[in-house]
């Protein structure tokens, strides 16, 4: 039951990372020193994607699956949990590509237009109401 439990934050987790890979670059404009580990989990997912191996936490959790009694899937994680229920089985090269476009270009847009700006953008509230800088009263 404890390999069960463990397989399932496993798959928490790659959920978390998933998450991480589409919504990173924006996450970066804010906290630019983010910008090293998204770019590294896009490597990290890039390498597995183009050599065409298992996901290291897939094989994990189908491992940890095995442990604790369970038949595990037999497709990717992406494809069992969140293609399957919506699509028909099965991912095509076709559906692997749009995947992939869908991924990459929401990043690359954020990160081309950190690169215009030079810098991140100011943010409401950072000055403090009593601060020295302020040179106004606030309305």
């Amino acid at each position: 039951m404890v390999a069960v439990g463990l397989a399932r934050l496993v798959a928490a987790s790659h959920l978390s990372y998933i998450v991480f890979l589409l919504v990173g670059g924006f996450m970066a404009r804010r906290w630019p020193q983010l910008m090293k580990w998204h770019l590294g989990a896009i490597g990290a997912a890039g390498v597995v994607n183009l050599t065409g191996s298992d996901c290291p936490l897939t094989v994990w959790e189908t491992w940890l699956l095995r442990k604790g009694g369970r038949e595990p899937y037999e497709t990717g994680f992406i494809s069992h949990y969140l293609v399957e229920p919506i699509y028909p089985p099965g991912i095509t090269g076709r559906v692997n590509f749009t995947m992939l476009v869908t991924l990459t270009v929401p990043i690359a847009v954020s990160y081309w237009r950190m690169r215009q700006r030079g810098t991140r953008p100011p943010l409401p509230c950072r000055t403090r109401l009593n601060s020295p800088d302020r040179t106004t009263p606030a309305p």
